[in-house]
């Protein structure tokens, strides 16, 4: 006599009724629970950072001279902060942090550094790359961004609420400092969004935005 089929014998079975129909919609219950859950914790986790506002488009110039916008960085999670090559107080301080945070970051693919100058009358691309050079910033993973002064100054208050100031002829500080400008670097998600503000001068701060930076590269965007 010929077996029955496999199906017909787990019908057969104590437990057959179950694995029947029933067990079909049983698995893919499990499944989409087990989906749902999972996006619930990439939310919840995502949103755990809060939202200080959106950077809005804009295209400056790259040390490369290429144009570079805000659409270069889409699904990225990117690390901001503004300086000027002559600065003598707090750019000497701020630029090797960066620079930590490139080699830190070195295994983070999605993460991008981007240092935008408030000085872009002396910082040309030339003399970004030049600058650049003095902390390996690497090609592709670290920025060094120039163009219209009005547009970058745009850029720090509107879009960063980062104060930026030109000091008047002859008002320049006892450094000699042409220019005013916040020092806090911005961490960015890749939906454009602004996540948080550390202090470079923190060391607990800057660990923080490590973690932070890391934790927004697990979310897709």
């Amino acid at each position: 006599m010929r077996k029955p089929a496999l199906g017909a014998r787990l019908a057969q079975t104590p437990l057959g009724g179950w694995w029947g129909p029933w067990g079909v919609l049983a698995a893919v219950l499990f499944v989409s629970a087990g989906a749902w859950g999972w996006e619930q914790y990439r939310r919840s986790a995502q949103n755990a950072l809060p939202v200080y506002g959106v950077v809005e488009e804009f295209t400056l110039i790259e040390r490369s001279g290429q144009p570079f916008s805000r659409a270069e960085l889409k699904g990225r999670v990117w690390i901001v902060n503004f300086f000027f090559s002559n600065c003598t107080e707090v750019c000497p301080r701020t630029m090797p942090e960066m620079a930590r945070l490139q080699t830190a970051l070195a295994d983070e693919a999605a993460v991008r550094l981007v240092s935008i100058t408030v000085d872009p009358e002396h910082d040309t691309p030339a003399v970004l790359a030049e600058f650049a050079g003095r902390f390996d910033a690497q090609p592709g993973r670290w920025h060094f961004l120039t163009g219209g002064q009005s547009a970058i100054y745009d850029l720090s208050l509107n879009s960063f609420h980062l104060a930026v100031e030109q000091m008047p002829e002859g008002q320049h500080r006892h450094s000699g400092d042409a220019f005013l400008h916040d020092s806090h670097f911005v961490l960015v998600d890749g939906n454009g969004q602004i996540r948080g503000y550390y202090d470079p001068f923190d060391a607990e701060a800057l660990a923080q935005l490590l973690q932070d930076a890391r934790s927004l590269t697990k979310w897709n965007f």
